[in-house]
């Protein structure tokens, strides 16, 4: 399915990942590697201070959406297999009150779907002739001299793995390139 799953023996509040709930419990979740959804990010004017706008696109690809149900359902059944059940004293997400149906389950993906932190491919590498290019092979930014994007924003496509890796590999490429020029 392309799916990482995370398993944590921890529960969290409800829409607060970033802390720990009170109560004792596990969490499995899934996440697709590979989405199809295409957000972009455009300037909404000539000031630089003011927020541009975003629009991530979230499930709107229908394989996306479906590698999505199905991390959702294969989440619930770990949680009822035999190693996993003795620990389970209730589901708190998506909870009982819902069903198995894809809509149901997309509905909720929707409504508490998170990004996990992972965002890339904003200022994405490619050839000129490509109007979605922001920066060449060399990651020089195109119609700006002297600037660089030197991060998980040139990814063209999302890894199958978190960005920390290819991250530190694009710094890589880039001091060779700027010592080269030096």
């Amino acid at each position: 399915h392309d799916l990482q799953m995370t398993f944590t023996p921890a529960s969290y509040p409800e829409g607060n990942q970033a802390g720990l709930d009170t109560e004792p419990g596990f969490s499995i979740a899934a996440w697709q590697q590979r989405p199809e959804s295409l957000g972009w990010v455009n300037v909404k004017s000539s000031d630089p201070f003011e927020k541009p706008i975003i629009q991530p696109n979230y499930l709107s690809a229908p394989e996306d959406q479906r590698v999505t149900v199905e991390g959702i359902r294969l989440s619930r059944k770990l949680m009822h297999t035999n190693a996993l059940s003795k620990y389970l004293d209730h589901e708190l997400y998506p909870g009982k009150g819902v069903g198995d149906s894809f809509d149901e389950l997309l509905g909720i993906a929707r409504e508490r779907g998170l990004t996990c932190y992972h965002q890339m491919g904003t200022c994405k590498m490619g050839p000129s002739a490509d109007k979605t290019a922001v920066v060449n092979n060399e990651l020089k930014v195109y119609g700006i001299k002297n600037l660089r994007v030197v991060d998980a924003s040139i990814m063209p496509t999302m890894l199958s793995a978190n960005l920390n890796a290819g991250a530190m590999m694009i710094g890589e490429k880039a001091s060779g390139i700027i010592l080269k020029e030096k």
